[in-house]
């Protein structure tokens, strides 16, 4: 564990510079088309159709709350979708997850959210993810495997890096240069396992290092994601673009806002693999 705040958003932003402001604010453009009159938004507006701006989670952290987080009163409906490609694409198949298999679930605790440095009375701090860095392999192309993520799951679900949630989610729909909605839930692992609820859980989408979703990562203004949170426990996130075919990797981010410094930090993220047509 290292005593410095690492920030996700950084190390997304940095591996998306190689993509020209022009040519992404084209393809925002083109995405935001690709949907159809049936989403739950007002004309003109980002905000979905009955749903509530979150302006407060209850965490104080290491990175502001970034709008384009919603909650919905009962359960949400993914905004339909016009499908381009005749045989939608899927989770990748592979061996289930077992990685926190025999592994003490890690307690969050809502106060390390703003823990900054290893050993902060309270902080309960450690490796950042389970099983700690050392004899880790080199990251890999989307960064798991390294010293900030853990392994890329196959399926549709498993638990996050630090054993703390676990998550399932499903894909509506996954084709080539569609406006993709990801329905993701999420549960803690300990106690009662109750939903994990205003976690304004975000997707991060990447092909390659090289290689990221044009539509970016982020929630707006500087990103085109709109999260919806209902029933408790359950995000609506999207659009989100793939604008090629092969074998990507999807990561949900959960607590953003919160440093991911101390192991009961509410700070997670849980990745899969997606093959696209």
């Amino acid at each position: 564990m290292t005593s410095s705040i690492k920030s996700d958003l950084s190390r997304i932003a940095t591996r998306s510079t190689s993509t020209t402001a022009a040519a992404l604010f084209a393809v925002l453009a083109a995405c935001s088309a690709s949907s159809t009159s049936g989403t739950k938004q007002d004309s003109g507006s980002t905000t979905p159709i009955g749903a509530t701006a979150t302006t407060n989670t209850g965490l104080t952290g290491c990175s502001p709350l970034e709008p384009g987080c919603y909650s919905f009163d009962g359960a949400y409906e993914a905004p339909k979708v016009a499908r381009s490609c005749s045989a939608p694409g899927g989770p990748a198949t592979g061996a289930a997850d077992t990685h926190c298999n025999g592994v003490t679930p890690q307690r969050v605790v809502a106060a390390s959210c703003g823990v900054t440095e290893a050993g902060t009375p309270g902080g309960e701090a450690g490796s950042a993810d389970a099983g700690g860095d050392a004899g880790l392999p080199a990251p890999g192309e989307c960064g798991e495997n390294g010293p900030d993520y853990g392994a890329t799951m196959y399926g549709t679900e498993g638990d996050d890096d630090d054993c703390k949630y676990h998550v399932t989610y499903e894909a509506l729909p996954l084709c080539e240069n569609d406006g993709t909605y990801f329905v993701v839930t999420a549960h803690y692992l300990t106690g009662s396992q109750a939903p994990l609820t205003k976690a304004c859980t975000f997707a991060e989408l990447c092909l390659n290092d090289t290689h990221v979703t044009p539509t970016t990562d982020f929630r707006p203004p500087t990103g085109q994601q709109t999260v919806v949170e209902g029933p408790p426990g359950t995000y609506t996130i999207g659009p989100v673009q793939f604008d090629q075919s092969g074998k990507w990797t999807v990561r949900f981010h959960f607590n953003e806002i919160c440093c991911d410094v101390a192991d009961s930090s509410p700070h997670g993220h849980a990745a899969f693999f997606l093959n696209v047509p």
